[in-house]
């Protein structure tokens, strides 16, 4: 079908690009005579197509033509669309046209399949036009052999009434002639093997915008192949896995492997062995046989959390929250219901004599950011302006981090540093990859880069790296995670179970085990059945038990984290 449309395309260009007879001829044609008016047309069509033992032709025409003006254009078929996107490509040279022996302009033009070849100031008067070029490329291998494909009549806007071509060429296997449209199958009036000359090709009557393909065999090594191959650009080639390419591109991704392995390594890795383990617990042995809460290196939950995963997480800030209520500086009060199904909510005071120890930054700028100028917020009312403070919480919390000497650096920077190398880099070959399948078939190349970008963005994931100061800490909290999930809680003093408990929780809720120690200070109860308030730190509302304490603490945790995280 592309074929026929090209067909009908040629025909249409070349009916522009001849004229008939214009109007000052027509007009003197009307006094001479009828004659004068006659459609344009080729009366004959005679060429000798020599084939050189190098595949070379070597072609001689005769175009006689009758009541031609303007701009005579032909057409040759120079390009042979083939499987696996490769092109059969045929260059015409050394052209020259004469007119009464006098040589004619020409304007050559290859667009698509086809070579145009316009020879412009014809005027009705000339009878004959004489060409002679040269074709390279037409000679293409075959199974037992070597086989010419020629189609210099195609797409001719007039008729030509009949067409004579011989080919000059040793020995000969077989020849074909098709006639019609360029893709046609019709045979042609006549193609034989000449006895006294070569073979011989005629077709009579050919309707404008049609095309005359002569093929011709020769046995093997009498004529060489000189096929032009030409790739077309497909999606395919585009990203060609030829040998070139795709080791190219392999060796590249092998490359950006290796430097970001080594990256890693030199930038990335923790100085800290994080096997080790150092003797440390939450609980010591104070005056008076009493059990003391003395966490190792003034360790606070918050800070707990980002030394571990070198990110602030929601957790890290509910625990501090938690952690903040229990030591006495914040009171969580659960409301009482309006219904049934009303949703559950806290209000959160300072207290007015908080204990008088020394606050972190990061814990000073969180209770300026929940209460503002305020005493009192509803869990319900943390808007946008608590949001906008997390910002400097986090800001003090890495800040914090780094001046204890844990990393050399802020990890989130850290990140962010590798994450715009990282998009840079995958921009870059995304881009590369675009251009590169555009103009040639060095796609794969493109992909390669992209992909190291891609792995600069996980790899800056982890490369924030802990200094060797962390290491001990580390160890320390290794300790205290085992002491969470595996110490005999029941063991702690009854009197002091909760306090102890109270303290331990928030550091349960980052490293885990926070159900138990919910669960030891809900044994605290002693009149089950009766009415609890809680405990300093938290209160539960009218007809609240110690039992609902797991159910109160898990919705407070969730809430928080929605109401100031949520955007």
């Amino acid at each position: 079908m592309r074929l026929r449309l090209l067909g009908l395309s040629l025909c249409a260009l070349g009916l522009l690009g001849l004229s008939a007879v214009p109007a000052g001829a027509a007009a003197s044609g009307a006094a001479a005579g009828s004659s004068a008016t006659a459609d344009p047309v080729v009366t004959n069509y005679d060429s000798q197509v020599r084939v050189e033992r190098d595949g070379l032709l070597r072609v001689s025409e005769t175009w006689k033509l009758s009541n031609v003006n303007g701009t005579f254009t032909r057409f040759v078929v120079t390009r042979d669309h083939l499987d696996n996107d490769i092109d059969h490509v045929q260059e015409i040279g050394d052209l020259q046209v004469k007119a009464g022996g006098q040589d004619k302009k020409t304007e050559v033009k290859t667009d698509g399949d086809v070579t145009s070849i316009a020879v412009p100031d014809v005027t009705s008067s000339t009878t004959q036009l004489d060409f002679t070029y040269t074709v390279k490329g037409a000679v293409s291998k075959t199974l037992d052999g070597t086989e010419v494909q020629f189609a210099p009549l195609t797409g001719i806007s007039i008729p030509v009434q009949e067409v004579n071509t011989v080919f000059s060429v040793p020995d000969v296997t077989h020849v074909a002639c098709f006639a019609g449209p360029v893709d046609s199958n019709v045979p042609c009036s006549l193609a034989q093997l000449g006895e006294t000359s070569g073979p011989t090709f005629k077709q009579t009557a050919l309707p404008p915008g049609n095309t005359v393909r002569m093929i011709v065999g020769f046995p093997k090594d009498q004529i060489a192949a000189n096929t032009i191959v030409e790739y077309r650009h497909t999606f395919k080639r585009a990203f060609s896995t030829d040998a070139a390419q795709l080791i190219t591109a392999l060796l590249l991704l092998l490359l950006g492997a290796i430097a970001l392995g080594v990256l890693y390594r030199l930038r990335g890795r923790d100085q800290v062995d994080p096997r080790r383990v150092v003797p440390a617990s939450l609980f010591s042995l104070g005056t008076d046989a009493r059990i003391d809460f003395t966490p190792p290196s003034d360790l606070r939950p918050g800070e707990v959390g980002t030394l571990i995963d070198e990110r602030i997480d929601p957790v890290d800030v509910t625990a501090t929250i938690i952690d903040l209520a229990v030591r006495g500086h914040i009171t969580i009060t659960e409301l009482d219901k309006r219904s049934e199904f009303a949703r559950a909510d806290w209000e959160l005071r300072r207290v007015a004599n908080a204990p008088a120890e020394e606050l972190h930054r990061y814990e000073n700028v969180l209770i300026r950011a929940i209460f503002g100028d305020a005493d009192s917020v509803l869990v319900s009312e943390l808007g946008k302006q608590v949001r906008a403070g997390l910002e400097q919480v986090q800001d003090a919390l890495y800040d914090g981090v780094v001046k204890r000497g844990w990393f050399t650096e802020r990890p989130d920077r850290t990140r962010s540093l590798w994450a715009t190398i990282g998009i840079g880099t995958t921009v870059v070959g995304v881009v590369a990859t675009v251009l590169l399948a555009l103009v040639s078939t060095w796609g794969l190349l493109g992909i390669a880069i992209t992909l190291i970008g891609v792995g600069l963005l996980v790899v800056g994931r982890y490369m924030p790296a802990k200094a060797p100061a962390a290491g001990r800490v580390l160890g320390q909290v290794a300790a205290i995670r085992g002491e969470l999930l595996e110490m005999d809680v029941s063991e702690l003093p009854a009197d002091q179970a909760v306090d102890l408990c109270s303290r331990a929780l928030p550091y349960a809720v980052v490293l885990g085990g926070s159900s138990r120690w919910i669960d030891a200070l809900v044994a605290t109860d002693t009149t089950p059945g009766v009415e609890d308030e809680g405990f300093p730190w938290y209160r539960g509302p009218s007809g609240w038990h110690l039992q609902y304490l797991p159910d109160s603490l898990r919705n407070l945790t969730t809430n928080l984290t929605g109401a100031l995280f949520d955007r």
